[in-house]
């Protein structure tokens, strides 16, 4: 995916196209401060629209998102225990794609989950893949957070992927995936000693801190986090394997 395409994937329990008037009304009627989404074109199997300088256009697929793109995502997605149970259950999909070549990817990135908020409401979803991340989401789920984004609230757990697993050192470490869409090193906490969900957390504000300031962080640079919890960071390469660059942040 590049920075001027955005994608997701939404499957679908029975083959159908949503209606796209229904979406146009109901994108519309969320986003009154923002220009008019306008259906451009239709076919049975594919619909556009120009919102802005974007357009947007979702696309019928008759057959599953393909099983090995789906099973890590959803065996990994620990905030929804039955996802891969859920996935089984779809027949089809819908590829959506946002192009965009003016705007910044965070307000690209916004716009696609405001459409995708009042499309999965028009559509017989079992599940969605956010194309930046490849993380799974459940659609009600994703609708209920995406309906309180802001600019300074981003929804990053719609967009990035959180995994925590032990480390061989009997503590924990954490990495990301989708801050490289949005223009950013992947984050990674190699050790830490605590709680899970305080790590979450710190790899969350850390994360909305560097998209929403756009910030630079620079080597060896210490970073004060919530709680009187400070970081330092490092710019090396990731401890998953590959050449990769990521942030890496070292608990004080």
């Amino acid at each position: 995916m590049n920075s001027n395409t955005w994608l997701a994937l939404i499957a679908l329990e029975q083959p159908e196209l949503p209606d796209p008037t229904a979406v146009q009304t109901r994108c519309n009627a969320a986003n009154p401060d923002s220009a008019a989404i306008e259906l451009s074109s239709q076919t049975p199997a594919m619909a556009t629209f120009q919102w802005g300088e974007a357009i947007i256009a979702y696309t019928l697929v008759n057959k599953p998102i393909p099983a090995d793109q789906l099973a890590g995502p959803a065996a990994r997605a620990w905030y929804w225990p039955n996802a891969a149970e859920q996935f089984g259950k779809h027949r089809a999909h819908l590829l959506v794609a946002l192009i965009d070549e003016g705007s910044s990817r965070i307000r690209k990135c916004m716009r696609l989950t405001r459409f995708m908020a009042a499309l999965l409401p028009e559509a017989n979803a079992v599940g969605l893949q956010w194309g930046g991340s490849r993380a799974v989401h459940e659609p009600n789920a994703f609708v209920e957070v995406a309906s309180q984004m802001a600019r300074d609230d981003m929804p990053l757990h719609l967009w990035l992927d959180f995994q925590v697993e032990g480390n061989d050192q009997g503590g924990m470490r954490l990495y990301t995936t989708g801050m490289a869409s949005l223009g950013k090193l992947e984050i990674e906490m190699p050790h830490y000693v605590g709680h899970p969900q305080e790590l979450m957390n710190h790899a969350y504000n850390l994360a909305h801190h560097l998209l929403e300031k756009n910030s630079v962080i620079k080597e060896g640079e210490a970073i004060g986090l919530p709680g009187e919890v400070q970081v330092t960071a490092h710019e090396t390469t990731t401890f998953l394997g590959g050449e990769q660059a990521v942030l890496s942040f070292d608990f004080q």
